[in-house]
């Protein structure tokens, strides 16, 4: 950090001995004068942060030097030594800008103790005043906060930085990644034409400088700016500029631009201050619609996604970052397939629509039955139900959890069977029969960017399907790969070995104890 630089004007040779050695001591850079017009002379070359000035000397007097200073330095501290100090000296001392006094004879405590003191109201003074400039502009956040759309985020943006910075001409660009280029988003004092076309690739000019560097410029017509930089200013009413990037989590979502025409001041840091307060306030309102957006879009898909599939594979669908097409993988999973015994003789003698009543209710009865145990329904076939145990919702014994659900399955649908008899006899004449089957098997998405069914595949799924065809009325079949991984408490008998079609030997089969 810099030294401070402090000015000692006072024409006792031991005075200013006394102040050059203990403001020395302190770390301070110190240059003495013996009067104020020397001082004003070394003040028109060199920049000091305080001045230590004798009130009675020869010529200009030093409450005369100290306001001659601050003419030529504005932000010069003052320290007024006196020997004939009184209180209306010191209020008289404190109206023009001093921030210390002392009288002489004073000890080096008490000149280092007087100095310290000055730097740290000056530092205190400072600090008030930008809190007074900013807190106004934090309490603007309520105005973004309650904005709904990105629209309005940036419409709020403009609105703000023009009664902040009397400014007319202000553009917001965001960054466009399906474009790889900066476009303006909401604008205000530039034609239409121009927000259209403006296109403006990271590098690329100062939008595109700032956007990549991620920090703000201040641009002008002073002597000051770089000339490559103030080419840049191509309206000969600009006067000056500030591009300031806006910045979420580390990633620049793009670049303010910010422009004064024909007249007004230049900008200066205390602009880069307050834009930064603004900025950081609509990119957390940003971040907050986008948030909201996307949580509102999350809950459109899942209502979407959730009228064909199990809630489990509509939270993989959403959430899988791939390919829709690249979604799935091989595990071993447990497959259930459940199938109405007569329902084609039941077709024959019944209303369509009473079918479609019966159904809805099947449906629903085992849909509700596969959820409880953890599994996931794959489809509805015609009169049928492919149910999957163990993926996408990762259980502990997939084969304990199909079999436990198959047995609620005969036991309720032997209740619905009652309800449904008792309006129309023809129900009595339909059973369920149940396959089970456990091993290796594909589930993800299969098909065409067009029509997508995540479902699985693979030879344990048709062995199912065929042993719940096999199945009589309220029997359900097991494979080995089943039977292996059950509880020793489920009661399972050895059936014939069958040759189920599209099987080329034999495949031995066992049967659960329901009731």
């Amino acid at each position: 950090m810099a030294q401070n630089k402090i000015l000692v004007i006072d024409d006792e040779e031991m005075i200013v001995d006394l102040c050059r050695r203990v403001l020395t001591s302190e770390g301070y850079d110190v240059q003495c004068t013996s009067s104020g017009k020397e001082a004003l002379e070394l003040a028109s070359s060199e920049q000091f942060h305080l001045a230590v000035i004798d009130m009675l000397m020869p010529g200009i007097d030093g409450l005369e030097t100290f306001l001659a200073l601050k003419k030529r330095q504005p932000a010069l501290l003052g320290v007024l030594i006196t020997g004939h100090g009184t209180m209306d000296t010191a209020i008289q001392a404190m109206e023009l800008g001093f921030s210390g006094f002392i009288r002489k004879p004073f000890t080096p405590v008490e000149l280092a103790h007087v100095v310290k003191e000055s730097f740290r109201k000056a530092v205190l003074f400072e600090e008030n005043t930008r809190l007074k400039t900013l807190i106004p502009l934090y309490r603007l956040g309520e105005k973004f906060i309650i904005s709904q759309t990105k629209e309005d985020v940036l419409d709020e943006l403009i609105r703000t930085v023009a009664i902040q910075t009397g400014t007319q001409r202000i553009s917001v660009m965001l960054y466009d990644e399906a474009e790889g280029c900066l476009r303006i988003a909401a604008a205000k004092g530039l034609k239409e034409e121009i927000v259209h076309k403006v296109r403006i690739k990271p590098g690329e000019r100062i939008a595109g400088r700032v956007f990549q560097t991620g920090e703000p410029i201040i641009m002008g017509r002073g002597p000051e700016d770089n000339p490559r930089l103030a080419s840049f200013l191509k309206s000969r009413n600009i006067i000056a500029s500030i591009s300031f990037p806006l910045k979420a989590r580390g990633t620049t979502l793009g670049v303010l631009n910010v422009s004064r025409e024909k007249s007004g001041s230049p900008f200066s840091q205390a602009d880069i201050e307050m834009l930064s307060v603004i900025c950081s306030q609509a990119v957390m309102a940003l971040e907050n619609v986008r948030i909201m957006d996307e949580k509102a879009e999350r809950i459109r898909m899942r209502a979407l996604f959730e009228q064909y599939v199990a809630p489990e594979v509509a939270e993989v669908l959403i959430t899988h970052e791939q390919n829709p097409m690249e979604v799935g993988e091989i595990k071993d999973i447990t497959v259930l397939f459940a199938d109405i015994r007569n329902f084609t003789n039941l077709v024959q003698h019944l209303p369509l629509e009473t079918l479609r009543s019966l159904l809805n209710d099947f449906f629903d009865l085992l849909t509700g039955i596969v959820f409880m145990f953890k599994g996931t329904l794959d489809k509805f076939m015609g009169d049928a139900v492919l149910a999957v145990f163990g993926a996408p919702n990762n259980i502990k014994k997939p084969q304990n959890a199909a079999v436990s659900a198959s047995m609620e399955m005969l036991r309720r649908f032997d209740q619905l069977k009652k309800t449904w008899t008792s309006t129309e006899q023809p129900f009595g004449q339909v059973g369920l029969g149940i396959g089970i089957s456990s091993g290796e098997m594909f589930l993800g998405n299969v098909g065409s960017q067009r029509r997508l069914d995540y479902t699985v595949i693979g030879t344990d799924v048709n062995i199912a399907q065929r042993l719940a065809s096999e199945a009589a009325s309220g029997q359900i079949l097991i494979t080995e790969s089943v039977k292996s991984q059950l509880d020793s408490r489920v009661r399972v008998t050895q059936e014939p070995p069958r040759l189920l079609k599209g099987l080329e030997t034999q495949i031995p089969v066992f049967s659960i104890g329901t009731f």
